[in-house]
């Protein structure tokens, strides 16, 4: 994005949170809680002890779920990362500017529009610290790149841990070259386009490249002492922090500490080693008294990359996983702690989904919603304070591919077939009874094909 641009769209979202417009902060807050999402990469939704995982441990993520809330029906808005992402930073569905599903390679030139209001750009303008540490995956050009979609920090890699470079990405002054690789080979584009350096990818500090390739095992901890630094360094004001891990998203590494360790191979000494991350993270809140005024939400991006066997982690009793528009492919482990607000050992079976985070970070920051564009997402303050009477009625919710859920109902359309589906009898979508309803067959048919067409951008 050029500078002309940038600062257009910033004053934009200045002019709007000005008094009397619809983003207008609301008076009477005497102080903001902060935020914080940790988004794993390809977790699936049987993948934490506290959802039946087996061969490793997460005392951590446990001790979390005991002093907060799980949840067991919280779905992201696509089994794919790209427009997962994009709809838990802007709570819309990402069909609405045009997303097809896909995700962007280091040598695409598109990614999400900068005509979308992130969160991270909602809550700088009223004043937050914003940072992303670890993956984004929704651009990494210009107008795309996070730095300018609101986040005043930028520190990991731009797209998945099993791409590689893109020779355009400019390179630090004191950039470091390793396993014997040079500046030579990283502006080797035949080789980049040839995925020559594949599972060889770039680390970034702002807009600039720090290290290729970098090293993988010390992916996980060296984002939590960025994530710990980040908390530290602004204790004393509001901050939104976007903890973003590379994996379990193969290839998987786990640094010296936890290499070995569990009876599940490398995939549990992965997931044990983001466990551990995710106490340290708490543990810097609780030593800064900053835990109680801290809203910490921890889920995946989608579920587990099945086809990796031993690689891939679990969808426990659901069905599929990643790629997929059955519940293994959205449905995900997802935990809200904050103390004295989110009340300890609660289990939420609402449907929830990440959608529904940007209105609600807005609503506990005070600041109102965009009203010029439709979003996707619910208000959920009331059900993470533990009342679920008052969770949102979720007229429909859409699946990548062709699939729908209203309320219990699930209609799934396979090729020429159609599948129905009652997830509050069964969850692992088993049996089909399209046959059994044809009228509730039919009529979430035609609701899919009218959200379809409703979400199709403007020509």
């Amino acid at each position: 994005m050029s500078d002309v641009r940038k600062n257009i769209k910033l004053f934009t979202i200045l002019l709007l949170l000005s008094a009397g417009s619809p983003f207008a902060p609301r008076a009477g807050a005497e102080k903001l809680p902060n935020f914080i999402i940790i988004y794993a990469d390809d977790m699936g939704y049987g993948d934490l002890g506290c959802y039946g995982a087996e061969g490793y441990e997460t005392p951590a993520l446990d001790r979390m779920a005991r002093e907060g809330m799980r949840f067991t029906d919280f779905s992201t808005s696509s089994s794919i990362c790209t427009p997962s992402r994009a709809g838990l930073l802007t709570g819309r569905f990402a069909q609405r500017w045009g997303q097809d599903g896909k995700v962007y390679w280091p040598h695409s030139k598109n990614g999400m529009p900068g005509t979308e209001i992130t969160i991270a750009e909602l809550l700088k303008a009223s004043g937050y610290q914003t940072a992303l540490v670890g993956k984004w995956h929704l651009g990494h050009r210009g107008e795309h790149h996070p730095t300018a979609q609101g986040f005043d920090l930028y520190y990991g890699i731009p797209y998945s841990n099993d791409m590689w470079q893109d020779p355009g990405t400019p390179l630090a002054d004191k950039v470091m070259f390793r396993e014997g690789l040079t500046r030579e080979n990283y502006l080797d584009g035949a080789g980049a386009k040839k995925k020559k350096y594949r599972d060889q990818v770039p680390l970034m500090q702002g807009t600039e490249v720090i290290e290729w390739p970098v090293d993988q095992s010390t992916l996980t901890r060296r984002y939590t002492e960025k994530a710990q630094a980040f908390i530290s360094a602004n204790k004393e004001q509001p901050f939104f922090l976007y903890l973003a891990h590379a994996m379990p998203h193969t290839p998987l590494y786990a640094s010296e500490n936890f290499a070995g360790k569990s009876e599940r191979g490398l995939y549990g000494d992965v997931v044990e080693e983001m466990d551990w991350s995710t106490g340290e993270i708490l543990k810097t809140l609780r030593e800064h008294g900053l835990d109680k005024n801290t809203l910490v939400i921890f889920t995946s991006d989608n579920g587990p990359w099945l086809s990796k066997k031993a690689d891939g982690g679990s969808s426990g009793p659901l069905r599929d996983g990643k790629f997929s528009a059955y519940e293994g492919g959205c449905r995900v482990p997802c935990i809200a702690w904050q103390p004295g607000m989110v009340p300890a050992g609660t289990l939420c079976e609402k449907q929830i989904s990440t959608l529904d985070l940007f209105p609600t970070w807005a609503a506990l920051a005070g600041v109102e919603v965009p009203s010029d564009r439709p979003l996707d997402g619910a208000d959920i303050r009331a059900v993470l304070k533990g009342d679920f009477k008052k969770a949102p009625e979720r007229e429909w919710f859409l699946y990548r591919g062709n699939a729908i859920r209203m309320g219990d109902w699930k209609y799934v359309k396979v090729k020429k077939s159609e599948q129905l589906f009652n997830l509050a009898e069964d969850v692992g979508e088993k049996k089909n009874v399209a046959k059994q309803h044809p009228e509730k067959t039919e009529h979430l048919a035609k609701r899919l094909a009218a959200v379809q067409a409703e979400m199709k951008p403007a020509e």
